[in-house]
């Protein structure tokens, strides 16, 4: 076992779940549980079930050993999508990283999409982002629930760091992330389409195809007419943030995708509130100096100072 535990990815839940399908987690004695059933035998079955047929495996998580963190980690994350006939099966890991992985999902024929990534924020997100106290700054710190946090009981386990003031933020920085991609989606930004949130998961437009997921701007040669216009494209789209009051923060070409001749931002939890963070010019300017830098390989001049002013001090009239 590494770092990431195993019973910190499921603590508490024993495959069991309760009349209307949802997972059960025990904090007391064997002998004061409540009755509880099976998932039906009309469900649709993916892959596998687990020895007591009670927990979906789906086939990328059929192929792990059963002692795997990770295949473990992975049905407890998604498994509520395939109740909700969001996601039917899992089909390849995409990406592994400090903070999440990715994964490509087959979707449920009633979303009306084929493909489905999915993105599971690993517990232990907050050790690996660096500088976090620069995306914190001036932030409205919100529960569970989308509303804001007020209690001194959550304020106080913030400042301290206890276990519940890291849960307190992991769910901050997930759930900021989709409330984000939700609204730049509506705005008409250049991002994958949201298309669930739960827990430590998001759920998003797949970019690419069954073969292949999108690779990032990062691993692309351009030609110049091509570098051109997909540079508009995300001078657009950064400014279409700054419309929102937002600044990415961590924007570069290892966060840009590109598929069929376009582009899709991703990576949205360290994203900042441009009226209220203090940090927010800065953070901006940095966001467009790494995108200038990548696209100077190809022929593109830029000046990212000038382009900054060009964004902030019209923003900052306004």
């Amino acid at each position: 076992m590494n770092d990431y535990e195993a019973d910190e990815y499921f603590p508490d839940f024993d495959g069991e779940y309760d009349s209307k399908g949802r997972p059960i987690r025990h904090t007391h004695k064997r002998s004061s549980r409540k009755t509880v059933r099976k998932l039906p035998q009309t469900t649709p079955v993916l892959s596998d079930f687990s020895d007591d047929a009670t927990a979906w495996v789906p086939s990328y998580a059929a192929h792990l050993d059963p002692r795997h963190h990770e295949r473990q980690w992975l049905i407890e994350s998604l498994s509520s999508f395939y109740r909700d006939n969001v996601i039917f099966d899992v089909i390849r890991q995409v990406k592994s990283g400090k903070e999440a992985n990715v994964y490509c999902c087959e979707a449920h024929p009633a979303t009306g999409v084929e493909l489905i990534a999915a993105k599971l924020y690993r517990p232990r997100i907050l050790r690996t982002l660096k500088n976090d106290a620069i995306y914190k700054a001036g932030r409205m710190l919100r529960g569970e629930d989308g509303k804001e946090l007020k209690g001194r009981r959550e304020k106080l386990a913030l400042q301290q760091k206890s276990k519940f003031g890291q849960h307190l933020d992991m769910v901050w920085w997930i759930g900021n992330e989709y409330a984000i991609q939700q609204k730049l989606h509506l705005s008409g930004a250049n991002v994958p389409k949201p298309i669930g949130h739960n827990g430590n998961a998001v759920l998003m437009e797949y970019i690419g195809d069954a073969r292949l997921a999108a690779p990032t701007l990062s691993d692309v040669t351009l030609s110049s007419d091509e570098a051109i216009r997909l540079f508009k494209i995300t001078m657009d789209n950064i400014r279409i943030m700054l419309d929102n009051h937002l600044v990415h923060g961590d924007l570069s070409a290892f966060n840009i995708l590109y598929w069929a001749g376009n582009i899709s931002i991703i990576d949205f939890p360290q994203v900042v509130n441009a009226r209220t963070n203090p940090n927010a010019m800065n953070l901006l300017q940095r966001d467009i100096k790494r995108v200038c830098d990548y696209f100077a390989r190809f022929g593109v001049k830029s000046d990212p100072i000038l382009i900054t002013r060009s964004l902030w001090e019209p923003y900052m009239g306004n």
